[in-house]
């Protein structure tokens, strides 16, 4: 479902995901390309691993969720000739830090100093901060 309906991206092209475990809901970015695969990532916060899919924000959910209701002509605002309520948007946010892995050599976006690699699960002393993000802060 996710390939057909495009998720937003943020100034570095990557897209959100979060932890699906309760009490961390960790939120981290990761290539938008990837949030389309068939990967299995890890939680750079807990380390709990799953499908990437299971890691799709409550946002991104309700986005698409709008998409598929409007199929696709979506109204960002209510008219009133019409009954129909309009999509529900988002906008991606982007991360405070921009992290590289020494391992798998893929690259994230994390607001705090990670503890795991999303892409691998290698730990925090393989990882290291490219960049810093000053939007929104």
């Amino acid at each position: 479902m996710l390939e057909k309906y495009k998720l937003k991206t943020d100034p570095q092209g990557m897209v959100g995901r979060e932890c699906p475990k309760k009490p961390c809901k960790a939120y981290f970015k990761i290539k938008e390309d990837d949030a389309y695969g068939d990967i299995d990532l890890t939680c750079p916060n807990c380390g709990n691993k799953a499908n990437v899919k299971k890691y799709t924000t409550e946002e991104q959910i309700k986005y698409i969720n709008s998409l598929i209701f409007h199929r696709n002509a979506c109204p960002i605002e209510a008219s009133k000739y019409s009954k129909t309520p309009p999509c529900s948007d988002y906008v991606e946010r982007p991360s405070r830090y921009t992290y590289s892995c020494d391992v798998c050599k893929n690259k994230f976006g994390y607001d705090a100093k990670p503890h795991f690699c999303p892409y691998c699960g290698s730990a925090r002393d393989h990882l290291h901060e490219e960049s810093v993000c000053y939007l929104g802060i």
